[in-house]
């Protein structure tokens, strides 16, 4: 074997081990969070050395942050194609209901991915998503450069949709819809002993039908509840 051919060949080996410290240090946060995962479990867990963590990341959290950021992007690039695609110029009123399920259905399907086996693949994401999207300590390295961005497009959306509904408003409700995604994405089982064993929390299509029942629900209901006020003098419009 020649001196590249052996180069090439340590290049596959060290970007494989790289791939597997990530996809093992995503299973294992997802399971037991930040916290209750050691360096040394992770890379026992890939079969490699734990000194391959400080080569290639430096340290746990710059580890558990290129876990969170790799899918990122391409979610946020996913959610930006679709939101970008819709017209929501003119007179849209009358499309209302029907914009703002289409506008939660294209948050929520990245998470999914496009096939079974992508969706399998998101598994331990999603359920890392809903371990740390409430917690403090990741919210400027992680969710406010590389998630909140994208959101912000969605609530302008929303805004130019639901134009009768103040600004306030709509981040409150695409706020509540966010808990609720990432409570349901969590699979805690909850819901399968609330309901005494006739609903799954793994029945994937069924929860993201009802999260968008209920979360477009909401829209509905605020303005029903902003017709009233309009009616009582106490109306307000979206400022965005």
């Amino acid at each position: 074997m020649s001196l590249m051919q052996r180069s090439k060949s340590l290049g596959r080996i060290n970007t494989a081990n790289r791939q597997k410290i990530l996809d093992c240090a995503e299973e294992l946060f997802a399971l037991s969070g930040y916290d209750g995962v050691s360096v040394r479990a992770i890379t026992s867990r890939a079969g490699v050395d734990v000194s391959q963590v400080n080569y290639y990341f430096g340290t746990k959290d710059a580890l558990f942050e290129e876990v969170m950021l790799r899918r990122a992007d391409r979610m946020s690039q996913a959610r930006m194609r679709s939101i970008s695609s819709l017209n929501l110029t003119g007179d849209i009123s009358g499309d209302r209901s029907k914009l703002n399920r289409k506008i939660l259905t294209f948050f929520i399907n990245p998470l999914f991915g496009d096939s079974p086996k992508e969706r399998g693949e998101l598994s331990n994401y999603r359920k890392l998503i809903a371990l740390v999207a409430n917690s403090k300590r990741w919210q400027d390295s992680v969710f406010k450069e590389h998630y909140d961005p994208i959101v912000e497009s969605y609530i302008d959306a929303l805004c130019l949709v639901n134009s009768h509904l103040s600004r306030d408003d709509v981040c409150w409700a695409f706020n509540f819809f966010l808990g609720s995604l990432t409570n349901a994405i969590a699979e805690t089982g909850r819901i399968d002993r609330l309901s005494r064993g006739s609903v799954q929390s793994s029945d994937l299509d069924l929860m993201i039908d009802r999260l968008i029942d209920f979360a477009a629900g909401a829209f509905a209901g605020m303005s029903l509840n902003i017709n009233q006020k309009l009616k009582n003098g106490d109306g307000r419009v979206c400022d965005g």
